[in-house]
């Protein structure tokens, strides 16, 4: 480990908040499309988003089959064979047990080809909820991502509950995870039951105790992270949000305010991702990740970009309440 650093929280919120305040309108087209799949980067410049022939949005089958939760184009896709009926014939015929090879043609492949080289950022559905995830997703990274030769995307994955995974299978998605980073970075989200249940299935014994301690949880959390080849890995826990990544960590103390504190409730996501569109570092992503999800819990709605500044400001104002010791991300 590193030798403990400090930043403080305030001056993060702060950063953040100057970022916002120049994205303007672009924010709340954003958060207009947030529960939709697939979403246009409006943050790109207009003369460079383009549409190859006349769009069509993609039909739920393709997530629901490729257990994809969200997709950030940064070009229009044009009309795509995925919104054809042979292309939803073959996701809706065995939804939980059809098989990669099922869905390769040359059709799809180089329409799937398409559509992954206008995206930057892919979010993947709960693996323990997602049929057959395994098998899709190691060969969609074979046959459709390795081809592009591209290593600038963002993949976000959340392994959901690994407690009734046998281990085999635990063990194969992790080396899958893995292979997505040679073509991009990829983070791994876990709330902090997943986080002890992935701790017990891979090295055994009770080790709930263990994790309800900050000395037992970084521990444990780094052996974690050092078993797959990712870059971040995200760990929530009922009054910390903490990141892992090479040689450091961070850890963030959550607001007092209802509206964050707890556990990270499932629009944390799209906080993130407005981070990682936003191109602002992965510390800032996780602190708008947690600011997105405060807006959702206390307002019961999406935000748009008012609410989410004034909220915040708001938290900056209980940053500005505490002592400077209270108010640190600690790193080590």
């Amino acid at each position: 480990m590193i030798n403990i650093q400090f930043n403080n929280t305030h001056t993060i919120l702060t950063e953040v908040l100057g970022s916002l305040q120049k994205m303007g309108g672009t924010i709340d087209s954003y958060f207009d499309h947030v529960n939709e799949g697939e979403i246009l980067n409006s943050f790109l410049a207009g003369e460079s988003i383009n549409s190859i022939g006349n769009y069509e949005e993609l039909p739920p089958e393709f997530f629901r089959g490729l257990g994809i939760r969200k997709l950030i184009l940064d070009s229009l896709h044009g009309r795509l064979s995925l919104s054809e009926k042979n292309f939803i014939d073959i996701i809706n015929k065995n939804a939980a047990a059809y098989r990669w090879r099922e869905l390769k043609s040359d059709l799809i492949m180089g329409d799937l080809k398409m559509l992954f080289e206008n995206s930057r950022i892919v979010e993947f559905a709960k693996w323990s909820d997602a049929g057959n995830a395994s098998d899709i997703w190691d060969n969609l990274r074979r046959d459709v991502i390795m081809p592009l030769k591209r290593n600038e995307y963002d993949f976000i994955f959340c392994l959901g509950d690994t407690a009734k995974k046998p281990v085999f299978e635990v063990d194969e998605i992790l080396d899958i995870i893995s292979g997505y980073a040679l073509h991009g970075r990829v983070t791994l989200i876990l709330d902090a039951q997943n986080a002890v249940n992935l701790w017990e299935k891979l090295c055994g014994g009770d080790s709930y105790n263990e994790f309800s301690t900050s000395p037992g949880l970084n521990e444990k959390c780094r052996a974690l992270f050092d078993l797959v080849d990712i870059n971040y890995l995200i760990i929530d826990t009922f009054s910390t949000t903490l990141m892992f990544f090479r040689e450091n960590q961070f850890e963030i103390t959550v607001s007092k305010s209802p509206g964050i504190s707890g556990r990270r409730n499932d629009h944390f996501d799209d906080g993130y991702i407005l981070g990682l569109i936003l191109k602002i570092d992965p510390l800032h992503s996780v602190a708008l990740g947690l600011a997105v999800s405060g807006v959702y819990a206390e307002s019961d709605t999406k935000p748009d970009s008012r609410m989410l500044l004034s909220f915040i400001e708001k938290w900056m104002g209980e940053m500005e309440s505490l002592s400077p010791e209270e108010s640190q991300l600690s790193f080590g």
